[in-house]
């Protein structure tokens, strides 16, 4: 399977499923697409006042199916943002990647998070990338996130 949007491009496994909401934004950041072995939902809540309404976004999965995965791509800009240093390439751009095991993904079931950092081609900007994976599988799991990695393209602006 294929996504492309907002100048990022890449192949994902087919059981993957691929949403998106376009509440879940802020001034300096917004989810592209969040795919994932499990159900997801609309991860937002809604206040509504008059003359105001306030969103709150959280994980669009309450927990990860033995196997799981959980994969959230944003798009993120902020003043004065510095890069982590690069460890590898990305799409032909500078990125940092990291495998720990971080709260948001055991809150979730999750046994090894990947962080990726992929540099945007302007000032600020950056994509990102947080998968989540939950055992068993984790080899095969951590395989398919390197391959959607590697078949990471960008639109020229992006």
């Amino acid at each position: 399977m294929s996504f492309h949007a907002t100048g990022l491009a890449f192949r994902y496994p087919a059981i993957w499923r691929p949403v998106t909401w376009s509440d879940d934004v802020s001034s300096f950041n917004g989810l592209v697409v969040a795919l994932s072995t499990g159900r997801q939902h609309d991860p937002c809540q809604r206040a509504v006042k008059p003359q105001v309404t306030s969103v709150s976004c959280a994980d669009p999965v309450d927990g990860l199916p033995p196997g799981g995965v959980l994969v959230r791509w944003t798009s993120n800009g902020f003043p004065n943002w510095h890069a982590p240093p690069a460890n590898t390439r990305i799409g032909g751009r500078p990125a940092t990647e990291t495998v720990s095991t971080d709260n948001w993904c055991t809150a979730l079931g999750g046994t090894r998070t990947i962080k990726v950092v992929i540099r945007g081609k302007v000032g600020f900007n950056w994509y990102g990338m947080d998968a989540c994976l939950r055992g068993p599988g984790i080899a095969s799991g951590q395989a398919e996130i390197s391959a959607m990695l590697a078949s990471v393209r960008f639109a020229s602006a992006a």
